[in-house]
């Protein structure tokens, strides 16, 4: 992988948020691979930049890595490897294949350390499920959480992977068409590239 980009840049496409941190990598379909995300902070940034982190729990966090330097390089390396084992399950539920024992081993581990930390408080008048003690671990448990939800959901929405650079998003449309994780974006490059081959066509 090379180059960084800002991740204040990042489109935020995948319309949940486990599929939004799989898609930080610019372009899965080319290679080098250009990621987003190359150490903890850059995770606390994106946290930032997706509003699904209070600004408080990030400052706290912040304050623990710099604390916990090694520990936060661990945990982001965990992520990084949540990261990559999401975008493998998520694509065969994209395909409608089962996903690889070994993978979902590995998910079920995420798993069982995020949900063994897990637990509800009582919040203006209402539940809201909460990790029980700040931890830079929770950067990834949001994201376990966020993928449970997205695979045992009661009313499932198709996962489709962009035909141009490989992200993953939820096709959230009526009728189930959508095929471009963003139209001013892959769908434009496509459509451009449709019409220039057409005019070749006509050229030759």
């Amino acid at each position: 992988m090379s180059a960084q980009k800002s991740i204040t840049d990042l489109r935020l496409d995948g319309g949940i948020l486990c599929l939004d941190f799989i898609n930080t990598i610019s372009n899965r379909k080319k290679i080098p691979l250009v990621d987003y995300l190359h150490h903890f902070k850059d995770v606390l940034q994106w946290y930032g930049h997706t509003g699904s982190l209070p600004a408080k729990t990030i400052h706290t966090l912040e304050r623990l890595a710099k604390d916990y330097p090694q520990k936060a390089a661990v945990v982001f390396d965990k992520s990084i490897a949540l990261r990559e084992l999401l975008h493998r399950l998520f694509l065969y539920k994209a395909s409608g294949k089962r996903p690889a024992p070994a993978d979902l081993f590995q998910f079920n581990s995420y798993i069982g350390e995020a949900y063994a930390n897990i637990e509800i408080a009582w919040v203006a008048g209402g539940g809201q499920l909460q990790f029980n003690a700040p931890a830079l671990e929770q950067v990834y448990w949001w994201l376990v959480k966020s993928a449970v939800d997205l695979y045992t959901t009661d009313k499932p929405m198709p996962v489709k992977e962009c035909p141009a650079c490989g992200w993953l998003f939820l096709d959230k449309s009526r009728n189930g068409s959508r095929r471009w994780c963003s139209m001013s974006t892959c769908g434009d490059v496509d459509k451009v590239t449709r019409s220039y081959q057409r005019a070749k066509k006509k050229s030759s």
